[in-house]
C-alpha cells in the first residue's frame, strides 16, 4: 500500500476521517477552548497582579504606546533610560490588536491556542491513524502547561501557534515548492507565519530555516513536491523569506538607534544573565544594581557590554559553564511548575509531575519504536533540541520548551499505540494454553511463532 503524502493528506477524500471522529475531535477542540476560557476567566487585571511578572508590564506598556501613538519604547528604571528595541514587536503588537486590554487578549490567546489540537490531529494523520492522532490532540487539549500560559501576557502562546500552524502547513501542502496553487499558498503561508514567529520570539531566528529544511526531507517523496516551475532551495527560500521579515524591523532599529539591529537589544544582558560569577541557571538579573556605570551607556553599547561580559566569563569558567548548562536544560525540562507562586501548590505540583511524565515516557516510546519515518521523527523533536540548546546558552525556565510540547504529542500518540500493541499482545499470549500448537497463518504472527516453536521443540514447560 502506497504510504500517505502531504498532498493525500491535505486533498483526497479517501483519508478524510470518519464522522465519528470528526465529532470527537470538534469535542476535544471545545473541550480544550473551555479549559483555557475557564482558567483566564479567573486570573486577575490589577496591576500587581501584572506587576508580579515584569515582562506582563513591559509588554503591555509597549502595546500601550503604539495604541496612544508614542511610539514604541518602554522606561527601563534599572538604567534610567527608555529602551527602543528591548523587546521584539511581534507580542506587543498582538496586545495592541487587542486594545492593549488584558482579559480581552487572554481571551484572544484562549482562542489561538485552542486550535492547536486541530493542527496536531492534521499533522499526525500525515502518518497515523485517526484514532492514535485524535491522541495527540487530546494531548495538546489537556496539556496544563498550554492551559496556563494562555492566561499569562507573555509571548509563548502566540508564538506557539505560530510554529505550530508553520510547520503543519509546510508538511501537509505537500512542498517544497508542491503542485496547485492551493498547495503553493499553504507552503509559502507555513513558511511566512514561521518567520513572523521571530518577531515574537527573536531567540529562534534559526528554527524556520531548520524547519523548512527538515520538512523538505519529509516530503522528499511527495509526489506533489518539486512541482513548480520556478524553484530554489527550500532552506535558502526560508532564509530569504526569515530576512524580508525582519528588513522592516532592522531598518526602524537602524534609523532610530543609528545602528542595525535585527533582534532585540534584550540579547546581551539575557546571555550575562546566564553567565555570570552569580548565575543559577534561572534568570536573576539583580547584578545590574551593582553596576552603575552601565547607566551612562546607551541601549546598544549596553547590549554590546553584557554579552563581552558573558563571553568572558563562559572562557575563563568552562567547566562552571557546562554544570550551569546541565543545571538549565534541567529547570527547562522541569516536570513541575518552578516558580514560587505555582511550584509550592501541590495541586499544580501533582498535575504537572503527572503529565509531563506520561508525556515524556510516551515520547521515548514513541522515538524508539520507529512508528513514525525517521525523518518525521527528527522534524518533530528539532524545536525541542533547539530551545534545549537555546536554553543552556541562556537561562533555563519551563516557559522556554513549551512551543515543543504540541510537536511531541505526535510522537507522544505513536508510542501510545506501541503501548497498547505491547498490552494487547501481552494479554493475548497470556490467554493461550501453554505449548498449543497455533496456526501461523491466524494474528497475532509474533506470538504464533513463538507458540508454534515452543510446541515443536516438545517443551514441557
Amino acid at each position: 500500500m502506497r504510504p500517505m503524502t502531504g498532498s493525500d493528506v491535505a486533498d483526497s477524500p479517501k483519508i478524510h476521517s470518519t464522522q465519528k471522529h470528526r465529532l470527537i475531535l470538534a469535542a476535544i477542540v471545545l473541550l480544550g477552548l473551555v479549559a483555557r476560557v475557564g482558567w483566564d476567566l479567573r486570573q486577575s487585571s490589577s496591576i500587581a497582579a501584572i506587576e508580579n511578572l515584569p515582562d506582563q508590564r513591559e509588554y503591555l506598556e509597549l502595546a500601550q504606546h503604539l495604541l496612544s501613538g508614542q511610539g514604541y519604547w518602554l522606561a527601563d528604571p534599572r538604567f534610567g533610560d527608555l529602551v527602543r528595541a528591548y523587546r521584539a514587536p511581534g507580542y506587543p503588537l498582538f496586545l495592541a490588536a487587542c486594545a492593549a486590554k488584558p482579559m480581552l487578549a487572554r481571551l484572544a490567546q484562549a482562542v489561538l491556542d485552542a486550535s492547536l489540537p486541530l493542527a496536531i490531529y492534521w499533522l499526525a494523520r500525515r502518518w497515523l491513524s485517526p484514532a492514535a492522532s485524535l491522541i495527540a490532540a487530546t494531548l495538546v487539549a489537556f496539556d496544563p502547561f498550554l492551559v496556563f500560559f494562555s492566561g499569562l501576557l507573555l509571548s509563548e502562546t502566540l508564538f506557539t501557534v505560530l510554529l505550530v500552524w508553520g510547520v503543519v502547513l509546510l508538511v501537509c501542502s505537500g512542498g517544497p515548492w508542491p503542485a496547485g496553487v492551493g498547495n503553493l499558498i499553504k507552503w509559502l503561508l507555513g513558511i511566512g507565519l514561521l518567520a513572523m514567529a521571530i518577531l515574537v520570539r527573536p531567540g529562534a531566528i534559526a528554527l524556520p530555516v531548520l524547519l523548512v529544511a527538515a520538512a523538505a526531507v519529509v516530503n522528499r517523496d511527495d509526489p506533489a513536491a518539486y512541482r513548480f516551475r520556478w524553484q530554489m532551495p527550500a532552506a535558502a527560500f526560508a532564509l530569504l523569506i526569515c530576512t524580508a521579515v525582519l528588513l522592516p524591523w532592522a531598518a526602524r532599529n537602524r534609523l532610530v538607534l543609528g545602528q542595525w539591529v535585527w533582534t532585540t537589544t534584550n540579547l546581551g544582558i539575557t546571555r550575562y544573565d546566564g553567565f555570570n560569577p552569580d548565575a543559577t541557571g534561572r534568570s536573576d538579573q539583580q547584578f545590574v544594581l551593582a553596576m552603575p556605570w552601565t547607566r551612562d551607556m546607551s541601549e546598544i553599547s549596553r547590549c554590546n557590554y553584557f554579552d563581552e561580559l558573558a563571553d568572558s566569563w563562559g572562557a575563563n569558567h568552562r567547566l562552571a559553564s557546562v554544570q550551569l548548562g546541565v543545571v538549565k536544560i534541567a529547570r527547562t525540562w522541569s516536570p513541575v511548575p518552578l516558580s514560587g507562586e505555582y511550584g509550592s501548590r501541590g495541586a499544580y505540583v501533582f498535575v504537572g509531575l503527572l503529565f509531563s511524565g506520561a508525556l515524556d515516557l510516551l515520547t521515548l516510546t514513541g522515538i524508539l519504536s520507529r512508528r513514525l519515518p525517521a525523518p518525521a521523527r527528527l522534524m518533530l523533536v528539532l524545536p525541542a533540541l533547539y530551545f534545549t540548546v537555546a536554553a543552556a546558552l541562556s537561562v533555563g525556565s519551563l516557559r522556554y520548551r513549551i512551543p515543543a510540547e504540541p510537536l511531541l504529542a505526535i510522537i507522544a500518540a505513536a508510542g501510545a499505540v506501541k503501548f497498547g500493541e505491547a498490552l494487547q499482545k501481552r494479554k493475548q499470549w497470556r490467554s493461550m494454553p501453554d505449548g498449543k500448537e497455533v496456526d501461523p497463518t491466524s494474528p497475532p504472527q509474533g506470538l504464533q511463532k513463538r507458540t508454534f516453536y515452543a510446541g515443536k521443540s516438545g517443551s514441557s514447560v
